[in-house]
């Protein structure tokens, strides 16, 4: 799976939509549209299988999303 790291983005907005075409493999997610809504799209992602079995990390024990993405991203490419 190829992911971008959320270094290169400005907004999380901006990451969610480059991650999108990949992360839709795993089934049907929502679009990301509100910066303040990271932790509730990232939690939307663990209830589709493969990324919950990929371990990825709950958004909610992060205060940054970044820093949440980073963690995400890894999980993601351990996992395929």
């Amino acid at each position: 799976m190829v992911t971008i790291d959320p270094r290169i983005t400005k907004t999380f907005v901006e990451w969610a939509d480059y991650m999108y075409p990949n992360l839709s493999e795993f089934g049907v997610i929502a679009r990301a549209f509100k910066e303040d809504d990271w932790q509730m799209w990232g939690a939307g992602l663990l209830s589709l299988n493969g990324i919950a079995q990929a371990g990825a990390p709950n958004p909610y024990q992060f205060e940054d999303w970044k820093d949440w993405a980073i963690r995400f991203n890894g999980a993601l490419n351990s996992g395929s």
